[in-house]
């Protein structure tokens, strides 16, 4: 019988920086061999790194992410990701790997709605945005498309660019910070154009 391939667990948090708390970048990546122990740091994280939850401090804690890669692979073979709070809830998830099947998610799993306001990291900044499509749901005869990780994904407006941008699930956030107006007029005028021309 063939052994079933060994995984790679990596936990690593995003962080926010000043005081408007838009500049992020990830921490030190933490490595470990099985799920139980990584699951058991994210739980304990707080303890572990408390300066990134006092409020003294200009760097803190935004999320935290667990991904998961195939041991001793000659390619990187990413198979599943997890996001947590900073206090060690789950928020989301996609437990599809890199070349899939992805089968669209649940409608239970669809976490924004077309229209809302969210907030995502992008580069070194946290974006706001808003969402025009989301995730496909779920269809067992999804599988005949070739769908893989990367169609697991929020279509989003962000801020900066007021482009569209292919946003992995598991990363699209509600806002954590009051959006200006002139940032949400910006977002629901390029919303309500996008919707006008399918028109």
């Amino acid at each position: 019988m063939k052994n079933p391939k060994e995984s790679l667990f990596l936990v690593y948090s995003i962080n926010t920086f000043g005081k408007e708390s838009v500049t992020i970048r990830p921490g030190k990546p933490l490595y470990f061999s099985t799920l139980e122990k990584a699951e058991e740091v994210i739980q304990n994280f707080k303890v572990l790194n408390p300066h990134l939850y006092d409020d003294v401090q200009d760097e803190h804690a935004y999320c935290l992410v667990l991904d998961e890669f195939e041991l001793d692979s000659p390619h990187r073979y990413q198979l599943s990701t997890k996001v947590y709070s900073p206090n060690g809830r789950l928020l989301s998830d996609c437990m599809v790997p890199d070349d899939g099947p992805f089968l669209g998610r649940s409608k239970k799993r669809i976490y924004h709605e077309i229209g809302d306001m969210v907030e995502m990291p992008h580069g070194d900044q946290l974006l706001f945005g808003i969402v025009i499509g989301q995730p496909m749901n779920f269809n067992e005869d999804a599988g005949t498309y070739g769908l893989t990780a990367s169609d697991d994904c929020y279509t989003v407006i962000h801020q900066q660019s007021q482009e569209l941008d292919y946003v992995h699930a598991p990363m699209v956030f509600k806002p954590t910070r009051e959006i200006a107006e002139n940032v949400r007029t910006q977002l629901l005028t390029a919303f309500k154009q996008i919707e006008a021309d399918k028109q």
